[in-house]
């Protein structure tokens, strides 16, 4: 099997991160190897209050002893990175692997926003660092927030699918060999757009409005591309995959009645995913 680091927040209740990130790889046939940034007791949309504890000190430790046993992997995969640190390790990660091991996909979706607006702790030294990391990538998936977020451009609510497009060259000129913007609005349809700077060109999916937001799609999305695409699948088919699989995880959630704030319930998909291992 090929294997996959994730790294990514963990919520002891309701699906975000990594009890999105875990099963969904698992479903694909990738061994996901875990190192989390942070421990919450619940993931934090939709709940008044949570813990939460920075897990800086625990990454080093956990890559220490991976050091000592020689451990590489076939792809990096990041997710919420919660301070400049984290991203300078994660950075020293990836910089390991190139020097150490020839052929290693690595994935980073850029947590910093949603919904027009940055997170709370996000600042624009945050942001800078980030775009560093963007820099090292072969893939990135940003939201439409973290994409005009990351080029500097003013961020709102809802991005056309053309602006969306427009987008896409500026941000593989960060570095990225393959872009992907999620959670693109156009005439009452969601899209996701992608962009191969290489081949120079794009891969449009999109599928119905579902009058519900689930915590825990991006994180679905990009989990599935990742798997295909380590897996040796294209670009193209892995964006449009893994479009119509958070498509059907979100129509499923939202027939059998799931709280919102509970997460997509990537469980009401597990055979869909299976059938698309390779």
């Amino acid at each position: 099997m090929k294997s996959v680091v994730a790294i990514h927040d963990l919520s002891c209740h309701a699906k975000s991160s990594l009890t999105v990130v875990i099963p969904t790889l698992a479903a694909l046939k990738v061994e996901a190897s875990v190192l989390p940034t942070a421990l919450l007791s619940t993931q934090t949309d939709g709940f008044d209050s949570y813990m939460y504890k920075d897990l800086t000190s625990s990454m080093k430790e956990v890559l220490k002893h991976w050091d000592s046993l020689n451990l590489f992997f076939d792809g990096i995969y990041s997710g919420f990175l919660g301070s400049e640190e984290q991203i300078s390790i994660v950075n020293s990660l990836i910089e390991h692997h190139r020097k150490n091991q020839k052929e290693t996909l690595v994935v980073v979706d850029p947590v910093l926003g949603d919904d027009g607006k940055p997170y709370g702790p996000v600042s624009e030294e945050l942001v800078a660092k980030m775009s560093h990391l963007v820099q090292m990538a072969d893939v990135i998936t940003p939201n439409t927030t973290e994409a005009a977020l990351l080029l500097n451009k003013e961020y709102k609510k809802e991005v056309s699918l053309k602006e969306a497009k427009a987008w896409l060259p500026l941000l593989a000129e960060m570095g990225p060999r393959y872009v992907v913007i999620t959670s693109v609005m156009d005439n009452l349809r969601g899209s996701v757009v992608g962009f191969d700077k290489e081949t120079n060109e794009l891969s449009v999916a999109s599928h119905s409005y579902v009058p519900v937001s689930y915590p825990g799609c991006g994180d679905l999305f990009a989990s599935i591309l990742t798997a295909l695409m380590v897996q040796g699948y294209s670009f193209d088919h892995a964006v449009k995959r893994s479009d119509y699989l958070v498509s059907e995880a979100v129509y499923a959630s939202w027939k059998a009645n799931v709280e919102v704030r509970d997460g997509v319930a990537v469980e009401l998909i597990m055979d869909k995913l299976i059938k698309e291992r390779k």
